[in-house]
Parts: C-alpha cells; structure tokens; sequence
C-alpha cells in the first residue's frame, strides 16, 4: 500500500464567513472556481513569512446555498474564526479578486454540509481530496458553473495521484479527515506541535474509503 497523508479536522468550530456568486468563471463552463480563484488566494496567503501567519492552520470549507441576492453563492467558512487583527487583514487582502464578494461578514459555526477545501499552513496550501459513502474511487472538491450559478460537484482522481511523493512541496494533496466528536481547536494545536504537517496513514481500510466528507 502507498503511504497517503491524513489531516484531521471538525465541524465543531466558529468561523469567520464570505460569500460570493462565482462570477469568476461563469464565463467558462471547464473552469474550475475553486482551482483558478480560491487556491490562488490561499497562495498568496502562505507567501507570507510572519511567523504568526506561518505558524497558523488557516482552513478553507465551502458550501454552496442560497441568498436573498442569488439563487446559489458560495460560502467560505475560514477558521480560525478570529485569528487576530493583523491576519484577518491578510486575509482580507488575499480575498479582494473575489468579484463582488462579501468577504468575512460575520461569524457562523460550520454547517454539516460544507466540505473541508484546502489548507493554508507552513507555507504551503494542502488541497483536501476525500472518500464518499457508496463510491468506490477518490474525490476533491470543484466548483463548476452550471445552470447560470455555481454548483459544487465531487470529481473522482487516480489514487496514483495522491501517493506521497514530496512532503516539501508548495501545494500537496492530502486525505481530509471529520472528527464528529473533538473541535477544530483541538486539531490546530496538534499541527502545531509536530514538525509532519500531517501523520502518516498506511492502513486504509475498506471502511474508510466509504466515510462521508
């Protein structure tokens, strides 16, 4: 078996919260919005060499849901919800390509149907890839543009894709795993105190690869 990497998360936590209707790729019905506008943002987040923003697991969960402007926005839910006025003002910057935007409004817990997205941590942006219940295959995340708004659709990938091959590298792509019972604090301090950015999973099981987002 190929070592893969693990990154364990939570829905148990506040976030910070922006929406925005997508129009950045409305234009092109191929164009992935989450690969041509988020993860450049996130980019432009992990150049940064404060060590306070270094130092810090920013995640990235998406949904998509309705608003009184649109019938379908996509909803960033950052965490951590309030890392601080210096980083929120980085993250504010990275997220102003964001055409008409609405960038960290508020606060909301994370909802049950929002899907971890990527990571920004050390330097590096961790893409999230997952396993669904009743698929057989390994998924990420995209953001097409269909029927006049953005919908969120699971694309499957080779699992020689994600086989680990260089743990220094800029971007990497990691298996995203849910805790249902501990918080997202819990898990950021963990990253924080070992120098891996994630453990080592050798020993995926039949079960695991059936286990929701």
């Amino acid at each position: 078996m190929s070592k893969r990497l693990v990154i364990e998360l939570s829905r148990k936590e506040l976030a910070a919260v922006s929406y925005c209707p997508g129009y950045e790729v409305m234009g092109d019905p191929d164009a992935d919005w989450i690969q041509e506008v988020l993860i450049p943002a996130a980019a432009r987040i992990a150049q940064r060499k404060a060590k306070a923003i270094f130092d810090l697991p920013i995640t990235f969960w998406i949904a998509i849901r309705s608003t009184a402007r649109h019938n379908a926005e996509i909803f960033l839910f950052i965490t951590p919800a309030r890392p601080g006025a210096r980083i929120e003002q980085v993250l504010k910057k990275a997220l102003l390509p964001l055409k008409e935007g609405n960038l960290c409004l508020g606060e909301e817990f994370i909802p049950d149907y929002a899907v971890p997205c990527c990571q920004v941590f050390r330097g590096r942006v961790i893409l999230f890839y997952t396993f669904l219940e009743q698929s057989k295959g390994v998924f990420i995340t995209t953001i097409y543009w269909k029927n006049k708004a953005p919908k969120l659709i699971f694309l499957e990938v080779s699992e020689d894709f994600v086989d680990v091959k260089d743990v220094n590298a800029t971007h990497l792509l990691i298996r995203a795993e849910i805790s249902p019972v501990l918080n997202g604090q819990y898990f950021r301090g963990y990253q924080q105190n070992i120098i891996p950015i994630a453990r080592e999973d050798v020993k995926q099981s039949s079960k695991d690869k059936h286990k929701k987002p």
